[in-house]
């Protein structure tokens, strides 16, 4: 298993007003598409999934492969994916979701070297909007470095 060095946000791309609480969906889903078993028992491809409640579910372990952004290598164990339930082309996170991204971020950057511009959002490495028009990547490292003045 590799030391994670890199975060990665998504969201999901489904509305959280058509399905609240993603994660069972999603975990069938990529199931199906990759039959990728983590060693905690699930195929989601990310590290954690957050739903419209902010109820963070942990699906990868910190270091182990994903199926997350094969862009760049990213699924090589080095990178966190936190996906979020929601289309935020078209919608906001709720509160409660930023409150336990703010979290998992806290925890992850304390826990390993990752570095405040090491945080990405998918869009970066792939064609696509991913996590959607209304996320803002800097209000995202603040949460991660609230005191860093970079």
């Amino acid at each position: 298993m590799k030391i994670p060095t890199t975060i990665i946000i998504h969201h999901t791309a489904v509305s959280y007003s058509l399905n609240h609480d993603q994660f069972i969906a999603n975990n069938n889903y990529h199931k199906n598409l990759w039959n990728f078993k983590s060693s905690l028992g699930f195929y989601l491809g990310y590290n954690y999934e957050i739903s419209r409640e902010g109820y963070g579910r942990q699906a990868r372990a910190y270091g182990e492969p994903t199926a997350a952004c094969y862009q760049n290598g990213m699924n090589d164990g080095r990178c966190v994916h936190i996906a979020l339930d929601g289309n935020f082309d078209i919608e906001k996170p709720t509160d409660k979701q930023i409150y336990k991204l703010r979290d998992i971020l806290l925890l992850l950057v304390k826990r390993y070297p990752i570095k405040k511009d090491c945080i990405y959002f998918h869009r970066q490495f792939a064609a696509k909007s991913c996590p959607g028009k209304n996320m803002d990547l800097s209000f995202i490292k603040s949460l991660a470095f609230p005191r860093s003045p970079k």
